[in-house]
């Protein structure tokens, strides 16, 4: 309970400095860096990119300084206004007053330097893709809806920005600010330019059969990188779930020569930066699309994606705390490695029942990652249902109407979007 108001104290002094500030005419822009605008320049001073939301340390000072001096001076008129008070009550005691016992405690808390020194992670937000070019995929993204990925994950990015400055011990930069190009070097020595703890880079996903939902993440495959990037993409799917998605889970890929896939995660931890990719779901899927589809449901995406990096890193809104929550962060020893092998153990059995349908009983196993989606063919292929989520462990139940003269085919697919067939007879 005591350190619980200790931080939400120490969240009121921000705050009430950063108030007493602006009311007091104090120009923010003499501190060099503002609470929510634009900022060119890392710690030493080096013109790097766009900065956003930085909360600066000047700033920081500034709030708390005066904002202790301010409280001091109430302390010292609510001590005087006591003391008139029980005077005149009993003018025959003239002891001072004790001093209560919140007072004290409160006291280690109100010293500038446990607020200056507290900790502050630096996140990198990347929205994907970027470019004022009409052609190039990778500047693009994926395009569908008359419209580009590269538009949705700024949106995306900005709100989630905004949503993080309200937390406390955080600041938070975006690798591009508006319709930019940037390799994916530039991006990961931008955020080691920033002294970065992590980047988080956001995206929107398709796929060639357009048939896919859900939402997943890709993170490194190796130690700390996996440790953390895989803590923070669990927690942002719980938040992506709640909000209808279906989770794909976290997941890793290797290329040809062993090191992680992805190059926007290479290339962090090519400098010490852990880095994830978020996938909020399908922009040539209908369920997902309706999650996606309105500014609104962007900048909900962004508010959700915030919140799961929060609760990962335990900040709370509106409060700066002295020290931030211990994580129990698993580091693997060995390399994470990526399903690369369709299900397995994949059959059928049809059961007729009493209204005429059968019961399709369908069997899957999986043991490197987990069993997904299934689909049906009556056409021996040609055609396809809608992909289905699997219910439960190995099995998957469910009706069909049958005549007796379908060529029945099943697909069991994976998280890693592989699969396996089975045709009747």
């Amino acid at each position: 309970m005591r350190g619980r108001r200790r931080r939400k104290r120490a969240g009121r002094i921000f705050l009430t400095g950063l108030l007493f500030l602006l009311v007091s005419g104090i120009s923010v822009g003499t501190a060099a860096i503002i609470w929510i605008g634009i900022n060119t320049k890392d710690r030493s001073g080096t013109i790097t990119g766009p900065v956003i939301f930085a909360q600066s340390e000047q700033i920081w000072d500034a709030c708390v300084e005066a904002a202790l001096d301010q409280e001091r001076k109430l302390a010292a008129a609510e001590k005087e206004q006591s003391g008139q008070q029980k005077a005149e009550e009993d003018p025959g005691d003239t002891r001072e007053p004790e001093a209560s016992s919140e007072s004290s405690e409160l006291s280690d808390t109100e010293n500038p330097a446990d607020l200056r020194n507290a900790p502050k992670l630096r996140i990198v937000l990347d929205p994907g893709h970027g470019g004022p070019g009409l052609t190039d995929e990778q500047e693009l993204g994926a395009i569908y809806r008359d419209t580009y990925e590269k538009y949705l994950t700024l949106e995306i990015a900005r709100a989630m920005g905004e949503e993080l400055s309200e937390y406390g011990n955080v600041e938070v930069f975006l690798t591009r600010n508006s319709d930019q190009a940037l390799t994916l070097k530039e991006r990961a020595a931008y955020a080691e330019s920033v002294g970065a703890d992590l980047l988080v880079s956001l995206h929107l996903n398709a796929s060639l059969e357009h048939n896919f939902y859900g939402s997943e993440v890709f993170v490194s495959a190796f130690e700390r990188f996996h440790a953390l990037g895989a803590g923070v993409g669990n927690s942002i799917l719980e938040e992506l779930t709640d909000y209808g998605f279906v989770s794909k889970g976290v997941k890793t890929r290797l290329g040809s020569k062993g090191a992680d896939y992805y190059g926007i995660i290479r290339e962090c931890k090519a400098l010490g930066i852990p880095a994830l990719i978020v996938e909020h779901g399908y922009m040539d899927e209908d369920s997902d699309w309706s999650r996606m589809s309105s500014p609104e449901a962007r900048q909900a995406l962004g508010r959700r994606d915030a919140a799961g990096l929060a609760a990962y890193f335990g900040l709370e809104k509106g409060v700066i705390q002295a020290g931030l929550p211990v994580r129990n962060e698993q580091i693997p020893t060995a390399v994470v490695r990526p399903d690369t092998t369709p299900p397995e153990e994949v059959w059928y059995q049809k059961e007729l029942q009493r209204d005429g349908r059968y019961l399709i009983t369908l069997h899957g196993v999986d043991r490197e990652s987990r069993v997904m989606y299934y689909d049906y063919s009556l056409d021996g292929g040609q055609t396809y249902s809608p992909l289905k989520l699997w219910a439960g462990e190995d099995v998957t139940q469910f009706p069909l109407s049958l005549t007796g003269t379908e060529q029945l085919v099943f697909r069991v697919y994976n998280n890693y979007e592989l699969r396996t067939a089975v045709e009747e007879g």
